[in-house]
């Protein structure tokens, strides 16, 4: 770090200012504020022009009076007579096919001279969904990337997969990058301070990035004030969230009552089961449930000069669970400064933070599902019932009624994220410019468990206290030199820079027992339970160089190298180098093409290399930063003395794994109303990073080694129509269709060993996501006895009702098949109408939880689930039915793990319906510049097969999965909210 700051310091003062007689300078501009590179200045009447950089910024020697001409492609021609030696420029829109500006790696690209695979998403586009977490509102906007909730519980994170997953032991997640910083996680954004979001795809785009970018990168560039522009803004959305079930509900009291007395083998054991009981019906769900509320506030002050323009929000987003006893609340602020110190100096620090209070007192889910309606919570005084108590006669297997123990235990917990950085750039000379990025993110958690001595868990140990805190610092550097040039038609960008990237965490936790009731302090307990700690850290060293080229917006080329350095390797095999190659033609910019129905037709293509490295958790739920080194482990003991002893065996020739990523693509614009874009992509990653387990007797658990390959290929379609033109009757309709392919193969094992992870089998030539497990075969008619397959030694099929005599076999997969998303936006005068819809199709879902829910009797003192429509359970010989006769102890293992439980998790969501109003007419001079008011409606309708709660959420460690004990669905949310600014 001292070498950077030393470098920094010198290219801060160690460049001279220079100045020029009779030239003008200035700044180009989009209408959005963004800066415009390319743009032609040219002084009327004569051939003595220049063009903007890479940042918008030109000189050009004139005379005082000249006129400048200022033109660009998508953008009005603009005439501006000099009358200072500054002349800025905002270019107005031309057209409504904008050339508009994308954010790529480390700077920013025209749309029409991009060659990689990028999807850009604008933040209107991202504020239709009410949530904390960024990664939720990209759910259906692009094609290729598939967003999945694992939980609707309140600040929960999703799963991202773009492009598929291309490693078996290393990260799946995308990069983030946050305004030009890579963040260690995705990131805690307040959406009204998000001016676009663009997601990287192919090798071209991201392999600026190479390390890490295997799995695309994630870029969000934060809101900054434009000159001469002062605006504050309000918003406010409030409302409410309830939960739905979808297809599933569990029985009530008849149900269930009818259900016992259907037991073939009858209930005489079952003593609990008596007509008093009977007559009690309690719906735990609707116990358990309340309609949350949900209250989202920001406020934002933007403004400033050419000198200095600054950005500052603020903003609350707080939310009670749908679930009873969860609240989250989240407190952000954010500071985007850009200071012109000098014509060739300008500063840009930037500040951040996020504080998220955590309040759990949340009631079981899996609670409200197993426990039976013969049970309840309080009494006919309303005194709430102790479930251990063997006077009040609980029938329920796990004695559970959380309201009880929740009179006292809770738990709480606390974020604190600080995001400082100080960036500026330096113009060295025209079209040259050094740019630095310097930044930290610390976070620091903490959370306390509360188990009071009178609640049933903790009468045993007199109650407990525990404390928890994990910090964080993730520190970021980049030193970039940028050249642009423009010779005629001709135009260049060439950029090298150096990065530096260092995380480290440490963690503490302690538990005590025996404590005071209501106390809150660790020293209150006494007796010391457990304690614990660790701390780690890895770093990244690259350096990398990019060139673009560009013909008369016709022909377009880039390339891409970075070598990256990663601690996570042996010194000899520690830097790896990545690549990509692309080009493009837009071939409607011919003299030749004179089509007038094709407003575009472009061709791109791609080729590169990208990295990994080992995911930071994927063996025994222990940290893999030290994934080449022989590790030993210090934290065992032996009579009360620490002993050393072996963990990993080292290897010095691990290395990175490498994903060669290969991309065609043709976009389309047809009679100016229709986009189209269609693309086609390989993954073909090598050298898979795979954790080998070792025999007990080597001493060690195992080791680290490259071995095994894993390809994607995939299809993926766009379109994009103006169904109606607000030209003429005011009335416009606007749709976005996407839809993605992708196929997945593992091509390579260890020694050609198939293994399998859970329900899941590694084999070649499968999918690397193939369930293996028992084939369900149906219901014997006969007898009404489950069935599964047997595939004998000569490979012929039979059937039986014996479990243990079945063979596990290849069933299905949870890839989905396909998935994609459509938005729609009608507008009329002042009103707009948003509809955003997702779907998948082809997926199976293994939904786990009905081995207890959907069990044949097997657990009599648990609920069970109500059988869907179409599903029939076998009563008499001849009955064809889909579930086996139900026995009081259950059928012959008829729950257990199988196909049957496998099940189609296809679906189609209607995920938001927006009406919005603005209201028009406020005089120039009058304090309110804008309002608008809406109301909205989010996961309204969920069209599926599935018989859980949610195709979507399931158990977050293993995809395509439903938790065991019940999973929290995504709730359907009601909105209402105005926006204004003065």
């Amino acid at each position: 770090m001292k070498n950077i700051l030393l470098t920094i310091c010198l290219c801060v003062f160690g460049f001279a200012s220079y100045a020029q007689d009779n030239v003008v300078k200035g700044k180009i501009l989009d209408s959005s504020g963004l800066p415009l590179p390319g743009v032609n200045i040219i002084v009327e009447g004569t051939t003595n022009g220049t063009s903007t950089n890479f940042d918008g910024n030109y000189e050009l020697k004139c005379a005082m009076g000249d006129a400048l001409v200022i033109s660009f492609m998508g953008f009005k021609t603009q005439t501006i007579t000099v009358a200072s030696w500054t002349v800025n420029c905002t270019l107005e829109d031309d057209t409504e096919l904008l050339d508009e500006l994308i954010v790529v790696g480390y700077g920013v690209q025209k749309k029409s001279n991009m060659t990689g695979s990028v999807t850009n998403i604008k933040a209107d586009d991202l504020k239709t969904v009410t949530t904390p977490n960024i990664a939720n509102m990209l759910q259906g906007k692009a094609a290729g990337v598939y967003v999945s909730a694992n939980s609707g519980r309140p600040g929960a994170a999703p799963r991202i997969r773009i492009r598929g997953k291309s490693t078996l032991s290393g990260s799946v997640d995308p990069l983030w990058v946050v305004d030009g910083v890579i963040q260690a996680e995705a990131p805690d954004l307040n959406a009204q301070d998000i001016e676009s979001t663009t997601i990287l795809k192919d090798a071209s785009a991201t392999a600026l990035y190479g390390s890490r970018a295997a799995n695309g990168v994630v870029l969000v560039t934060t809101r900054s004030a434009q000159a001469d522009q002062s605006k504050i803004s309000i918003s406010v959305k409030t409302g409410v969230s309830d939960l739905s079930l979808g297809n599933f509900s569990m029985m009530n009291a008849a149900e269930m009552t009818d259900y016992i007395k259907s037991f073939g083998n009858g209930y005489a054991d079952l003593d609990w089961f008596t007509e008093d009981a009977q007559n009690v019906d309690t719906d735990w769900f609707d116990e358990g449930t309340k309609l949350g509320v949900v209250q989202d506030y920001g406020i934002s002050f933007s403004g400033g000069n050419d000198k200095m323009k600054t950005y500052i929000s603020g903003n609350v987003y707080d939310e009670s669970g749908a679930v009873k006893g969860y609240d989250y609340t989240r407190y952000s602020g954010r500071m985007n400064v850009d200071y012109k110190i000098r014509d060739y100096l300008t500063l840009h620090p930037k500040m951040s933070f996020t504080y998220k209070d955590i309040q759990d007192k949340q009631q079981g889910v899996s609670e409200m599902f197993l426990n039976m309606p013969y049970d309840r919570p309080k009494d006919d005084n309303g005194n709430i019932i102790n479930p251990k108590d063997e006077t009040v006669g609980w029938i329920g297997r796990d004695r559970s009624n959380s309201i009880y123990d929740l009179q006292w235990n809770y738990s709480e917990s606390t974020t604190l994220k600080l995001s400082p950085s100080l960036g500026f750039d330096v113009k060295i000379a025209p079209g040259l410019s050094f740019v630095s990025s310097n930044s930290f993110d610390y976070q620091h958690y903490n959370s306390m468990s509360y188990t009071d001595p009178q609640s049933s868990s903790g009468q045993n140990d007199g109650g407990s206290i525990s404390n928890y805190h994990w910090k964080s610092m993730n520190q970021f550097s980049n030193q970039l030199l940028r050249f642009t040039k423009s010779i005629d038609e001709h135009f260049f960008t060439v950029m090298a820079a150096y990065e530096y990237n260092n995380y480290e965490w440490s963690t503490t936790k302690a538990q005590k027992n025996g404590i005071v009731s209501g106390t809150s302090i660790l020293d209150a307990g006494a007796e010391m339970k457990n304690i614990e700690g660790s701390k780690d850290h890895y770093a990244f060293k690259s350096y990398l160089f990019n060139a673009n080229y560009s013909y008369s917006s016709r022909y377009m080329a880039q390339f891409s190298f970075r070598r990256d350095g990663s601690s996570k390797f042996g010194e000899d095999t520690r830097f790896g180098n990545f690549y990509s190659i692309s080009g493009g033609w837009n071939i409607h910019n011919e003299d030749f093409f004179d089509i007038k129905e094709i407003n575009v037709l472009k061709l791109r293509a791609s080729y590169g290399v990208l990295g990994n490295t080992p995911g930071d958790y994927t063996v025994n739920n222990k940290s893999n930063y030290h994934p080449s080194k022989e590790l030993y482990s210090i934290t065992n003991q032996y009579n009360g003395v620490p002993v050393i002893s072996a963990n990993q065996l080292g290897n010095d020739d691990l290395t990175w794994e490498k994903t060669y990523s290969t991309n065609f693509a043709v976009d389309l614009r047809i009679f100016d109303r229709f986009d189209i874009n269609m693309e086609y992509y390989i993954k073909d990653t090598k050298d898979l990073l795979y954790y080998v387990s070792l025999p007990a007797t080597s001493g060690f658990n195992g080791y680290w080694e490259n071995i095994g390959a894993v390809k994607n290929k995939g299809v993926e379609f766009l379109i994009g129509a103006d169904i109606f033109k607000a030209k003429d009757n005011n009335f416009a309709w606007h749709i976005d269709a996407n839809v993605g392919f992708n196929t997945n193969e593992v091509q390579e094992l260890y020694e050609n060993k198939e293994f399998t992870s859970g329900n899941k089998i590694r084999r070649e030539g499968e999918d690397m996501d193939t369930w293996y497990m028992r084939k369900w075969a149906g219901v014997n008619s006969e007898d009404g006895k489950p069935q599964w397959e047997v595939i004998g030694e000569d490979g012929t099929t039979s059937l039986t009702s014996n479990y243990n005599d079945a063979t596990n076999q290849i069933v299905g997969s949870s890839s989905p098949d396909f998935f994609g998303g459509l938005s729609s936006v009608m507008s009329y005068k002042n009103f707009s109408l948003n509809m955003n819809l997702d779907f998948v199709s082809g997926i199976d879902i293994y939904n786990s939880s009905r081995e207890l829910y959907d069990n044949d009797g097997a657990y009599a003192s648990f609920n069970s689930m109500s059988l869907k429509s179409g599903w029939s359970r076998w009563t008499k010989p001849g009955d064809i039915a889909t579930h086996p006769q139900a026995l009081n102890g259950g059928n012959s293992l008829s729950n257990k793990t199988s196909s049957r439980y496998l099940e189609n998790g296809s679906f189609l969501k209607l995920r938001n319906v927006t009406l919005n109003y603005s209201f028009a007419g406020f005089k120039e001079k009058s304090l309110l510049n804008n309002l608008s008011v809406y109301v909205s409606a989010e996961n309204l309708l969920t069209i599926t097969d599935f018989s859980g709660i949610d195709p979507e959420v399931g158990n977050e460690n293993s995809e395509g999965e439903t938790s065991q004990y019940g999973d929290y669905a995504i709730p359907r949310r009601f909105m209402f909210g105005f926006n204004f600014s003065f």
